[in-house]
């Protein structure tokens, strides 16, 4: 069969550049599709990559758990430890230590003057004790003891107000015997539980 072309010169020319790029674009569908294999093929053995990573580690958690467990529950132990030392903090920070003022209550006593009761309560505390000077000097030894608890920074601290309350002369014996109270408060943020100490076995002086 003979084909005849009647169209003109300038015809003829774009009709042959568009079987050129028709055959072109036929090209270039089998490259597209071949590109869109490779790219499901890739992200299919990156899903399968993953997803064995995912379980890997799912397994480890899993063989984990016992662990995790059990540092969950050391963990509660540590807070309620940690709330129980902070609560005995606040409690040492509070109370007062009277080992070492009754201490100091001996170490600061003058020559001449003993005590007879002391008496401690959560508010304020009480000291009867008696003096006997045989210079005639009971009060000026009294005035002396005071003096010096106050100026004790171990016992000043967190009371206030220490202060002669009585004073009474007596005779014993011959000599002229001063029972005198001390009085004092104390500070009552602290915790101080109450305490009674008598003590009338005569006098102690040093």
């Amino acid at each position: 069969m003979i084909e005849i072309n009647l169209l003109p010169e300038e015809l003829r020319a774009k009709s042959k550049k568009l079987g050129i790029e028709s055959r072109h674009i036929l090209y270039l569908i089998p490259l597209a599709v071949g590109i869109l294999i490779f790219v499901h093929l890739y992200l299919a053995a990156v899903g399968i990559i993953k997803s064995c990573q995912f379980n890997t580690l799912n397994n480890k958690w899993k063989k984990l758990q016992p662990q995790r467990e059990m540092l969950k529950k050391l963990t509660n132990e540590y807070q309620v430890l940690s709330a129980d030392a902070k609560v005995i903090e606040q409690l040492n920070m509070r109370r007062l230590i009277w080992s070492e003022k009754l201490n100091k209550l001996s170490l600061d006593l003058p020559g001449g003057i003993w005590f007879n009761e002391f008496t401690l309560s959560r508010k304020d505390f009480t000291l009867k004790g008696s003096v006997i000077s045989l210079e005639k000097r009971e009060m000026s030894l009294i005035n002396k003891f005071i003096d010096n608890l106050k100026k004790d920074a171990v016992f000043s601290k967190d009371i206030t107000g220490l202060e002669l309350s009585s004073a009474q002369m007596r005779t014993s014996a011959g000599y002229d015997i001063f029972d005198f109270t001390l009085t004092a408060k104390i500070n009552s943020a602290k915790n101080t539980p109450e305490t009674q100490n008598k003590n009338s076995n005569g006098p102690k002086s040093r």
